[in-house]
């Protein structure tokens, strides 16, 4: 199922909406992404950092947008996580980035679609082939349900990105871990800050496995932001809950730009209801 939309332009943006209210059942935006090298799975983390920077350019007048910046006007960092996220994603498992899901439960302004629509490339460093962006999909979460994995329902979630603890994980020099602070604790409080059932099942998992069988290890990805910015160590997981639970689900430091990202392992029917989307936004 696609969304409401597919293969926009700049054209269908600007006739979906006159008003600079904010527009919560636009929340979400999908690009395919296409280059001449595509960049690898543990590039997540720069790249959506980049396309971030790309939109807060591409706003008209470089106006503001809380939803895009995560900030307020004067620079304060919002709370809530209500902000866009920015996961990079390889859904084919070739060990490849080939798909950007942009998810602001806040919903996108007037601006915001605007620079989603201009937002075309990624401009790449030295000799590193630039990618280019196609905005395919924009709607509300529900609409990417049935064929999007990162808005499944499921028991059963992996990381594909490492999770970033938001604290130390040990007790100092000589001095065992307090128990809060080790990593499967520090992601239980993480899932309950999100208001999400505890898990029945924690298992740690050696790294990411592409469909070919090669093992890529977590150690392998960048784990530091554009600002020199990092969590306190990294730990990636399995996570099985008793009964499904919806996604998007992206936890501890740099969770808004594709660290700490779990994709599910076994898809529940999707919930036609769609009560969970309409609570959130």
């Amino acid at each position: 199922m696609k969304s409401r939309w597919a293969e926009i332009g700049f054209e269908t943006i600007s006739s979906i909406s006159k008003s600079t209210a904010f527009a919560p059942e636009s929340a979400v935006a999908r690009y395919a992404l296409e280059s001449r090298a595509l960049p690898a799975v543990q590039q997540s983390l720069p790249i959506a950092e980049q396309v971030r920077r790309a939109l807060i350019r591409n706003r008209v007048d470089t106006s503001h947008s809380e939803a895009i910046t995560g900030k307020t006007k004067e620079g304060v960092p919002l709370l809530g996580h209500r902000h866009a996220h920015y996961f990079v994603t390889d859904e084919d498992g070739d060990g490849y980035l080939e798909h950007l899901t942009i998810y602001a439960p806040c919903g996108f302004d007037r601006g915001d679609l605007e620079a989603l629509a201009r937002t075309r490339t990624i401009f790449r460093r030295g000799s590193q082939p630039d990618i280019r962006m196609m905005l395919v999909g924009l709607g509300a979460p529900g609409d990417f349900s049935q064929n999007v994995g990162l808005f499944a329902r499921a028991r059963k979630w992996r990381s594909v990105t490492p999770f970033s603890l938001p604290r130390f994980a040990t007790g100092g020099v000589k001095r065992r871990p307090r128990r809060r602070d080790l990593p499967e604790a520090q992601l239980m409080r993480e899932l309950r800050l999100r208001g999400f059932s505890e898990p029945i099942s924690i298992q740690r998992t050696p790294g990411f496995w592409t469909r070919d069988g090669q093992l890529i290890s977590w150690s392998q990805f960048a784990a530091e932001r554009l600002n020199g910015k990092r969590g306190y160590g990294i730990c990636v997981f399995t996570i099985e809950f008793t009964e499904p639970v919806q996604g998007p689900l992206a936890l501890g430091f740099g969770c808004h730009f594709s660290l700490g990202l779990f994709m599910p392992v076994d898809i529940e029917p999707p919930d036609k209801s769609a009560e969970y989307y309409q609570d959130e936004l």
